[in-house]
């Protein structure tokens, strides 16, 4: 049971507390036929039964099967420190007591559990049920009672322990089902965005790859940027930004942002996790450390990102802390502390008032517009392809240029 506790846990699955099955009777109203625990939502003479249940049932029984205008819709209920979800069913038939037959399976987590995975299925359990009480009246059936009750034990246990179960009904059915963790949607990816492996993609590539994929793949080295993976891998700059998307879903890259030595960096708020974090400590001087070079120490490595400051430059840094740099490779110890949220990307934003935009030639024309939009330097010259000194020296042209760090 611990291990698949562990099991759970380490897979972002939340416990399931219990597992209840109750229906509608024609003259007792509400009940709970089956549960597990025993006693964990009802009182049980079970031996083995909770001394109390996690809840006052009766407070919410008219929720759990609710009116037939919330039912077949998918329900979640906050009650005490817990929260139930479900998805009561409604079934119309003339062979029903009332004409009608309403059941629901319902899960019960601590209140603040991310159920997010759990959503769609206990959706789809409640319409596999449906579908088997439709055929052969499955769950109303006093003959299949004592089946139903071993299922539902086997769900919570199944679900709980291994994330997925698989339960033969008949010859013809069977209870499929399996979590599936929510990924969010990845940041939009911007073309001077230098992707970052976290896995071996040459490892996990398979012939079912899209091909656009297959190319980008060994230019992703977290120095090439967006723009450069495509130009290098003589791909459709569009397709390959949704490629490298889809590797950031699944957790496969992050993104940074070009690494030069014009760059400017500072410590967030979180730099002190540096100092009292030992595992992150741990990696960060494995990370950093330059091949066949000695482990520094954290000391050293959070002195060293402390002296980073706005309105410095990497190189100004670099000449500065030149001595204590020795055996550090600076491009992984910028992407490290960004990767980790110790320190962030002071970008600079090129302002400019009052040009007279007809008279500039096309590139600069272009240049002038970006300036307009609030883009930062790594934005304006990725899109129009230019070095940012060139790019400075154009706008200078122009006007006096002010120069905005956020």
């Amino acid at each position: 049971m611990d291990v698949g506790s562990d099991r759970h846990s380490d897979l972002g699955f939340p416990q399931i507390l219990s597992l209840f099955y109750a229906t509608f009777h024609p003259t007792e109203g509400t009940k709970v036929l089956y549960q597990v625990p025993p006693g964990s939502v009802v009182r049980s003479t079970d031996s083995s039964a909770f001394n109390a249940p996690l809840f006052d049932f009766e407070s919410i029984n008219s929720y759990i099967i609710p009116k037939p205008q919330l039912c077949n819709k998918l329900l979640t209920i906050r009650v005490n420190n817990y929260r139930i979800v479900s998805h009561p069913v409604h079934i119309w038939g003339s062979s029903y007591a009332r004409n009608s037959f309403l059941f629901n399976f319902c899960f019960v987590f601590h209140k603040n559990a991310d159920i997010s995975a759990y959503n769609p299925v206990v959706r789809k359990l409640s319409k596999m049920f449906q579908a088997l009480e439709e055929q052969n009246k499955f769950l109303s059936s006093s003959l299949m009672n004592e089946g139903l009750k071993s299922i539902v034990d086997q769900i919570f246990e199944d679900l709980n322990n291994y994330c997925e179960c698989f339960i033969p009904i008949d010859e013809a059915n069977s209870i499929n089902i399996k979590l599936f963790p929510l990924h969010r949607p990845p940041p939009r990816i911007k073309a001077f965005h230098v992707p970052i492996s976290t896995v071996q993609l040459k490892a996990v590539m398979d012939v079912n790859w899209d091909p656009t994929m297959e190319k980008i793949v060994e230019f992703i080295d977290g120095i090439n940027s967006v723009r450069k993976i495509a130009e290098l891998a003589d791909t459709d700059y569009g397709l390959t930004r949704k490629c490298i998307q889809h590797l950031m879903y699944y957790g496969c890259v992050i993104v940074v942002d070009i690494f030069q030595f014009s760059n400017s960096y500072a410590c967030t708020a979180d730099i002190s996790v540096l100092a009292t974090d030992r595992h992150l400590g741990d990696e960060c001087q494995s990370y950093v450390a330059s091949p066949g070079a000695k482990k520094r120490n954290v000391c050293d490595l959070l002195e060293l990102y402390c002296s980073l400051h706005n309105g410095q430059t990497v190189k100004e840094w670099y000449i500065a802390n030149r001595d204590q740099l020795r055996g550090i490779d600076i491009r992984r110890f910028i992407s490290f502390g960004i990767i980790k949220g110790i320190i962030y990307r002071v970008n600079v934003f090129p302002v400019l008032e009052d040009i007279n935009v007809s008279a500039a030639n096309p590139t600069d024309k272009q240049l002038l517009r970006l300036t307009k939009k609030t883009k930062h330097f790594d934005d304006i010259c990725t899109d129009i392809q230019i070095p940012r000194k060139q790019a400075l020296q154009s706008l200078e042209a122009y006007g006096d240029v002010v120069l905005v760090r956020a």
